[in-house]
């Protein structure tokens, strides 16, 4: 019998064994869906507006019901442009990000809370199975953009990570794209101009949910994506079909048919801040530095701009975060 994404049940053994690895599907854990289903319908309290990214939406809407607040407000919007859009002015209620990289950068639009969400990992989705990791290079990609969104910088320095443990040499597929990779003694460089063109086996998408609808299309064959994402999607995980050093392999359902799902293992994972130190380096068209990050693990976090953004953190801090795929 298929469970709900085993990845809701992936922070119970990720606790008890620190590998962060997606849990074997013997004991079923309870749908993803769950959350949500409980949280409180939304009264009088008003709208709550948000930037959130694709992967916080399913929790920030159920803290924003939790808390007695309309959730309608809330935008699915990658990290690093709702970071841009509160620095313009625009600030909303409750800001929520996937990665604790961009954490600095918020503190300095001066929000009244900041709640650390926790930790989760990185995985592989395809439309048919993988023989192995190089089986990749033959298949389209959907890559969020890399400026807008986390995700798509870890997929670049996952791409490096495979190759510096010679599993597979992903990065001529960046590259075609626009991106440069420049080792160094302790870890790379990766060069990323703002704007990537698409190639016949990449296809740029400007964020995490413009990826997943590239797999629901037929418009690309693989994407990476984080494991609330999953969760957040409804995807459900069947049969367990192997383990190799670099993965565990899961036959799964999606809402739009049968798709593979791959846990990728530590330091693919980023569970943990990775062994080499890995910078991204956007430039522009001129290719003038515009901003420069160090790609460190998965966190998650959210800040709060107003009373009612104060009010979604607090009903946050309550929910069951290992059920929406999170561990501390």
């Amino acid at each position: 019998m298929k469970t709900r994404l085993i990845i809701t049940a992936a922070v119970l053994i990720i606790a008890a064994t620190a590998a962060l690895l997606l849990p074997r599907p013997e004991s079923p854990p309870p749908g993803p869906t769950s959350p949500t289903a409980t949280a409180q319908p939304p009264t009088a309290g008003g709208a709550v507006s948000g930037f959130v990214a694709p992967t916080l939406i399913a929790i920030a809407k159920a803290a924003a019901s939790k808390a007695g607040l309309d959730p309608g407000g809330i935008r699915s919007v990658g990290s690093v442009e709702g970071l841009r859009l509160i620095q313009q002015g625009n600030v909303p209620d409750v800001y929520a990000s996937v990665d604790i990289e961009l954490l600095p950068d918020i503190k300095k639009t001066n929000p009244r809370q900041v709640f650390v969400i926790g930790r989760f990992n990185l995985t592989i989705t395809c439309l048919k199975p993988l023989r192995d990791v190089a089986d990749l290079l033959s298949r389209r990609q959907a890559l969020a953009d890399p400026y807008k969104a986390p995700i798509g910088y870890r997929t670049l320095a996952a791409g490096w990570l495979l190759k510096k443990q010679g599993a597979a040499d992903l990065t001529p597929l960046y590259e075609e794209v626009g991106v440069k990779y420049a080792e160094t003694p302790r870890g790379v460089n990766i060069t990323t101009p703002i704007a990537l063109k698409n190639t016949p086996r990449v296809v740029v998408a400007p964020n995490l949910d413009g990826a997943w609808a590239q797999l629901e299309t037929g418009g690309a064959d693989c994407a990476f994506a984080y494991t609330p994402f999953l969760i957040n999607k409804g995807v459900e995980i069947g049969e367990r079909l192997g383990e190799t050093a670099l993965w565990v392999a899961y036959r799964a359902r999606a809402s739009f048919g049968e798709v593979y799902v791959y846990s990728l293992k530590p330091p693919l994972s980023f569970a943990e801040d990775p062994p080499y130190e890995i910078y991204v380096i956007f430039v522009d068209a001129a290719g003038n530095v515009v901003k420069t990050l160090r790609v460190g693990r998965f966190e998650a976090f959210a800040a709060s701009y107003s009373e009612k953004g104060d009010r979604v953190l607090e009903a946050m801090k309550s929910l069951d975060l290992a059920s929406f795929g999170f561990t501390k």
